[in-house]
């Protein structure tokens, strides 16, 4: 399954890059490159929650072939793309691959307890994060120079021919794994019942309740993060663009190594440790990549400082997969997952649109600084609030019992 994950993701970031540079070639407007981002980023906030609710309903399984042959079939309309009068088809076919997109992530994330055994799912995890860094790595090497050389056609070609791949590798799985009823009460079937279910379930449970508000946290600092990183490393490290790819691509780099690291280690760490310091940890690093320009305004240490933060990253993220995952019952996995999903994306933009309108006003560094100083918060927020229940009394211990004078209202 990871090697579907990997061909797949691989496939999302060919298209992406790809789609980005025709667009901008075609056009010549970056105001119609960066629209791509937003058309990207509509269907996770409109249906990724929405979605978990057909992913508990459905074989999981079966969902990920499906879905992974429904988005080569969605490319199909890009082969009539031309010129600037037909750009509107990739937008169209971009915002039906998100939506298709919100089917296969919670379907992925729901198999996974069932194909791993559990004392291997915090390594699991952290090799499934570590493809989305390889998978950035090449496909957004490969993307651009697809683009470049075939065009859309090839691009369109080679993103069809990765999801058939990854279809293919899914239906080799053995494990069947058919959903739990929801409710056999017909009423209660209902879609917007089913989708409030889940919804109860994140806001009732201690650990699910602490994994949102992490969420929403993380992904206002990604937000405001993705739109400042290049602004820190061109206009503030004064870098070229070559520079600037330098420095992503080492940042996936990092990513890959740490994941790896994680997986190594992952079964001597409880994940909510691994959560709890990977989150406090990538806030110092991010925190210091922030604010070092101010004494050191040279481009070094940042390839030091970004390749240091993969391994706090891919800690961060096994742990939290594997808390939502464990304390998720089965019938529910689709749609936890697509709550914090959303929930990321809605914070997310909030974090962009900040960091657009007040990025020059207040200065980059200011403004980018809080994606350390969230998650240096996180940390003991989530070591805190996930903290296992203190060990009940044994029968044959004397407890002392203090008389509560208290009156009640």
């Amino acid at each position: 399954m990871s090697g579907a994950n990997l061909i797949s993701l691989a496939g999302d970031w060919i298209l992406g890059i790809g789609m980005m540079f025709y667009v901008y070639t075609v056009t010549g407007s970056a105001l119609a490159s960066g629209a791509m981002l937003l058309v990207s980023m509509v269907p996770q906030l409109l249906f990724g929650s929405l979605a978990g609710v057909f992913v508990d309903r459905w074989d999981r399984k079966r969902t990920m072939v499906v879905t992974n042959l429904l988005l080569a079939l969605a490319l199909i309309p890009l082969f009539a793309v031309h010129d600037e009068r037909t750009i509107w088809v990739v937008y169209v076919v971009v915002f039906v691959q998100g939506v298709l997109e919100q089917l296969f992530q919670p379907a992925e994330a729901a198999m996974v307890p069932h194909v791993v055994p559990a004392e291997d799912l915090v390594a699991a995890n952290a090799l499934n994060g570590q493809n989305r860094q390889v998978a950035r790595l090449i496909g957004a090497a490969v993307g651009g120079v697809l683009a470049a050389t075939g065009g859309i056609f090839l691009v369109t070609v080679v993103d069809a021919v990765s999801y058939l791949v990854a279809a293919a590798l899914v239906a080799m799985i053995r494990a069947e794994v058919p959903p739990e009823p929801i409710d056999p009460a017909g009423d209660r079937r209902r879609l917007d019942h089913e989708w409030r279910a889940g919804i109860a379930l994140c806001l009732a449970r201690r650990d699910l309740t602490t994994l949102l508000v992490f969420r929403l946290m993380s992904g206002f600092g990604e937000g405001v993060l993705a739109v400042l990183i290049a602004p820190l490393i061109i206009s503030v490290l004064h870098a070229s663009s070559a520079e600037y790819g330098s420095v992503i691509s080492v940042q996936a780099v990092g990513g890959i190594v740490g994941g790896l690291a994680i997986a190594a280690v992952g079964r001597r760490w409880p994940p909510r440790l691994l959560l709890g310091y990977g989150a406090l940890m990538f806030g110092v690093v991010d925190l210091v990549i922030a604010l070092y320009p101010l004494a050191l305004p040279a481009l070094w240490p940042i390839f030091i400082l970004i390749s240091v933060v993969g391994a706090p990253s891919a800690a961060q993220q096994a742990g939290f997969s594997t808390i939502q995952q464990t304390e998720t019952p089965d019938r529910y996995r689709g749609r936890v997952f697509g709550a914090l999903s959303t929930g990321w994306a809605l914070a997310m933009l909030l974090g962009i649109v900040l960091a657009s309108t007040l990025g020059d006003v207040v200065g980059i560094i200011a403004i980018i600084s809080l994606q350390g100083v969230i998650h240096i918060l996180a940390g003991p927020y989530l070591l805190v609030r996930l903290r296992p229940p203190l060990p009940e009394v044994s029968a044959g211990v004397a407890v002392p019992v203090v008389e509560d004078n208290r009156t009640g209202g």
